[in-house]
């Protein structure tokens, strides 16, 4: 393959420069008994002990880290969109800032194709544990969430489950949004929590079929909860500040009053609690009751939890801009389709950036999603020839999950295959500041060579016309600096070329007032 002639390179590069629906929640979670539910409800037997013990005090703030595990088949196919993870990690603070427990993204595995993964979990466990994150509370997002063989009759309206034994949570990947109350709810049975209606998980109160009142004993074999609370205590979710509730995944309203007591009182459940099945409530009135938090913070301070307790604060720092994109826009044309470069500014407290390509413009024919750390370029080489795509950029970083896309940008890629000519004896170059302020005068050029050269350095304007030649330098080997002289440049994008015998390299420089 040619190279290209700096000329052409620079003709090139000038070319450069001219969910918020609502998820309906259908179906229970995979926590409904079994060996499980046991575990589950051993360890909030401790924990409350503990908080019997020593009362939780809600001091300062923790931070929890997370591993999301976003899952596709074995061909790479259906995995859910990165921005519905950082909108339920949004949420998801949201949901636990009262308790002064905050979630971070420790770990993101986008890569993982294994329809077994995807669609079977009862089944690949030892695969799932090979990826597990040991430090971190890790979550899979899958297509299908299955706890047990398909025997069991429950799989494909599971909306996600609590494995204590293997310690990880599964979602299934439509309930990951910023309306869906599924992660919090699985959440909470990690730290603990049963569901308000424990007893009538699978097999949801019915006067017709369990008689009125209803029984003393649920059908789960555990004590009815009374509406005095009388026995609070050993009934039920086996906590005192959460109603009666016989719900189990059988009522689709918000406000339950079909069943009685035994004591022939109707109950009033707490039907916008996470931990019950009222899943279609008002998503933003959701939460945990006094004694849920406590018990939640009870089990986050429990020897069974060191592996996620760390002093370790991430990026605090609130993204307050969008980002602006810069190259290609306005249906401009990169020069080369096998070679795209996208530019665009970078905002403060951003440490990624979620980059997505499609030539649709609801990035949902055959989107490209690049998660792009510690700079505002990035490089794609697979882009198809003549064909116009659409792009935007999300700014976040690890706790920091809460700002919008960009509006998109749009460009068509020509047939014409490019190559990078590169200095092989320069390891970096970079441009400071940039952009540079007409009032700054001078351009601070640094280099790390793996040994000296002769290089030229000229300045182009957006025609494609020189208006700068500072000469030839000696580049020396290790780290060096030159400053160039910016006065008299008007506001505008400009090219610095570094040319050497052996190649050249070209910097996109913005001047501003």
């Amino acid at each position: 393959m040619k190279k290209m002639t700096l000329a052409l390179a620079i003709t090139a590069s000038l070319l450069h420069l001219t969910y918020a629906v609502a998820q309906v929640n259908i179906g229970p979670c995979g926590n409904s008994g079994g060996e499980w539910k046991e575990i589950i409800r051993e360890r909030l037997l401790q924990n409350k002990l503990a908080i019997q013990d020593q009362p939780v005090q809600f001091r300062n703030t923790v931070y929890v880290p997370v591993a999301f595990h976003l899952v596709a088949n074995s061909n790479g196919v259906g995995r859910v969109a990165h921005n519905r993870v950082l909108e339920q990690l949004c949420k998801l603070n949201e949901d636990f800032a009262d308790l002064n427990m905050q979630f971070y993204i420790k770990t993101l595995r986008d890569n993982i194709n294994n329809t077994a993964i995807y669609q079977t979990q009862f089944n690949a466990g030892t695969a799932m544990n090979l990826l597990r994150d040991p430090g971190a509370v890790n979550i899979w997002i899958v297509d299908v969430a299955t706890p047990a063989p398909p025997s069991s009759g429950d799989n494909g309206i599971i909306l996600g489950y609590y494995n204590p034994q293997r310690d990880w949570v599964v979602v299934r990947r439509d309930q990951v949004n910023a309306n869906s109350v599924t992660l919090p709810h699985e959440i909470g049975h990690y730290f603990s929590l049963d569901h308000t209606h424990n007893g009538w998980d699978a097999q949801p109160y019915s006067p017709s079929m369990h008689g009125t009142p209803a029984p003393a004993m649920s059908p789960g074999f555990v004590p009815t909860e009374r509406q005095d609370g009388s026995n609070c205590q050993t009934a039920g979710d086996y906590i005192c500040d959460t109603p009666p509730d016989y719900n189990g995944f059988g009522f689709a309203g918000c406000n339950y009053n079909i069943a009685q007591d035994p004591a022939g009182v109707t109950i009033d459940p707490d039907e916008q609690l996470f931990m019950s099945y009222f899943l279609n409530c008002v998503r933003n009135d959701y939460y945990f009751s006094n004694t849920q938090q406590s018990l939640i913070w009870a089990d986050y301070n429990s020897t069974r939890r060191n592996y996620i307790r760390s002093s370790f604060v991430p990026n605090l720092t609130e993204i307050t801009e969008t980002p602006v994109l810069q190259f290609p826009i306005n249906n401009e044309t990169p020069p080369g389709y096998n070679q795209v470069t996208f530019q665009w500014t970078a905002v403060n407290g951003a440490d990624f950036y979620l980059l997505e390509i499609d030539r649709v413009a609801t990035y949902t024919l055959s989107p490209l999603r690049f998660v792009v750390a510690g700079t505002n370029t990035f490089t794609v080489t697979t882009l198809e020839p003549n064909r116009t795509y659409y792009w935007r950029v999300r700014p976040y970083n690890a706790y920091r999950t809460c700002a919008i896309s960009t509006l998109s940008g749009v460009f068509r890629t020509n047939s014409t295959v490019v190559s990078v000519n590169d200095i092989r004896e320069l390891s970096e170059w970079t441009l400071s500041p940039n952009p540079v302020s007409s009032a700054q005068h001078a351009l601070q050029v640094s280099f790390q060579a793996e040994q000296s050269f002769d290089g030229t350095l000229r300045l182009f304007d957006a025609t494609g016309r020189q208006v700068r030649h500072y000469g030839r330098h000696r580049i020396a080997s290790g780290a060096s600096y030159l400053e160039l002289d910016m006065r008299g440049l008007s506001n505008g994008v400009y090219l610095l070329t570094l040319e050497y015998d052996k190649g050249w390299e070209i910097k996109r420089l913005v001047m501003t007032q």
